[in-house]
C-alpha cells in the first residue's frame, strides 16, 4: 500500500519560518550589541612593520653576563603559542606558553638562551629594569619573580596579604618600584624594591591591566571601558570612556597610551578625542596576547600566530 507524505511540505514551511525567525532575532541581536558598544573608529596605520621572529637558533653558550653567543650546541626552536614579551638593553625576553620556557633573544646574533627553572604558562606577564632584570607574573599569581640577565633566580617581591592575587604590574624604572593590581582587594600595591615591603598604594572600584609613564599611572577601567589617568594616588580624567571592551593589556610611554582590546584583537592609541585602532590582520598578527612599548618601539607577542612582532611607532609629532 502506497503511502501518502503530508508532513513533508509542512516540515519545509516550517524549516523555512524558523530560518526567518533565527535572521530576524541575529540582525536584531546585533543591532543591540553594536548600540551597547560602538565600533571604534578605524584609522591611519601609525605602526610600521620593522621585524617578525617566529623563532631563533638556542645556544647553551653564553658570556659572564648570559649573553648568547655562538659556537656552543645549537638547535632551532620555533615558538609554539607567546603570550608576553618585554625589551631591554639589547635583549628581547619571550614567554612562550607553547613550550614552556622563557627566552632571551638578541637580534644582532640571531641567537637566543632559555632562562632555566622558568615555568611559563598561558596570562604570564614580563617586565624589565633598566639594568636587565626580568621580572614574570603568572595569571592572578600571589608573588612576582625575577631573574637576572644571566638567567639567576632573584628573590621573589611578595603581596601585601596572603591571599592577594596580582592580575598585572608595572616598574618604576627611575625607582625600581613596583606597583602591582591586586584583583582581589581591588587595590594597587606598591612594592619597595628589594621586595620585602607591599602597601597600598591606591584603591580602585574595578581591576585591570595598568601601565606607568614616569610619575603618571594608567588603568584601564572595565566598568566605564576607558582608561583612566593617576599621579599621586589621585585620578586625573578619564579617556576613550565606552570605547574599550575588553582591556587586555596597556604600555605607555613620553605621553603616549596604548591598549590592547581583547574583544576585536586590536591594538589603539588612546588620545582625549578617541582611539586610534588598528584590526589585528592588517598588522599579520592573528591573536595578540600581550605587548610592550620601549624605545620607540611596540613587540606584540602573537599566540596563535606563533611570533613575536616589532613595529616601529608612528608619533603624532612625526
Amino acid at each position: 500500500m502506497a503511502v501518502m507524505r503530508l508532513s513533508a511540505p509542512d516540515a519545509g514551511r516550517r524549516r523555512a519560518f524558523l530560518c526567518r525567525s533565527a535572521a530576524t532575532a541575529l540582525a536584531l541581536g546585533m543591532a543591540g550589541c553594536s548600540a551597547a558598544a560602538p565600533a571604534k573608529p578605524r584609522r591611519e596605520l601609525w605602526l610600521d612593520p620593522v621585524f617578525g621572529l617566529s623563532g631563533a637558533r638556542l645556544t647553551d653558550k653564553t658570556d659572564p653576563t648570559g649573553f648568547p653567543l655562538p659556537g656552543g650546541k645549537e638547535s632551532f626552536v620555533y615558538f609554539q603559542f607567546p603570550v608576553a614579551v618585554v625589551a631591554s638593553l639589547e635583549s628581547i625576553f619571550i614567554a612562550d606558553a607553547g613550550t614552556g620556557r622563557l627566552f632571551r633573544y638578541v637580534q644582532s646574533s640571531g641567537l637566543m638562551t632559555a632562562i632555566p627553572g622558568v615555568r611559563v604558562r598561558p596570562g604570564m606577564r614580563l617586565q624589565a629594569a633598566l639594568d636587565g632584570t626580568v621580572f614574570a607574573l603568572d595569571a592572578m599569581g600571589g608573588e612576582i619573580s625575577r631573574y637576572s640577565m644571566q638567567g639567576i633566580p632573584l628573590p621573589a617581591m611578595q603581596p601585601r596579604m596572603p591571599g592577594s592575587r596580582y592580575l598585572d604590574f608595572a616598574i618604576d624604572l627611575q625607582s625600581g618600584t613596583v606597583l602591582a593590581v591586586d584583583a582581589v582587594y581591588r587595590v594597587v600595591d606598591r612594592i619597595e624594591p628589594m621586595g620585602r615591603i607591599a602597601i597600598v598604594h591606591m584603591n580602585l572600584g574595578t581591576t585591570g591591566p595598568l601601565a606607568l609613564d614616569g610619575s603618571l599611572l594608567v588603568v584601564a577601567d572595565a566598568q566605564c571601558k576607558c582608561v583612566s589617568e593617576w599621579r599621586g594616588g589621585r585620578m586625573l580624567r578619564r579617556l576613550a570612556v565606552g570605547l574599550i571592551r575588553l582591556p587586555k593589556a596597556l604600555a605607555a610611554e613620553k605621553g603616549e597610551i596604548y591598549v590592547l582590546d581583547g574583544f576585536d584583537r586590536s591594538i589603539s592609541r588612546v588620545s582625549e578625542g578617541g582611539l586610534e585602532t588598528i584590526i589585528a590582520a592588517d598588522l599579520n598578527l592573528v591573536s595578540p596576547e600581550q605587548m610592550t612599548v620601549a624605545g620607540g618601539m611596540m613587540y606584540v607577542a602573537d599566540g596563535a600566530g606563533r611570533k613575536v612582532m616589532a613595529f616601529k611607532i608612528r608619533r603624532r609629532q612625526d
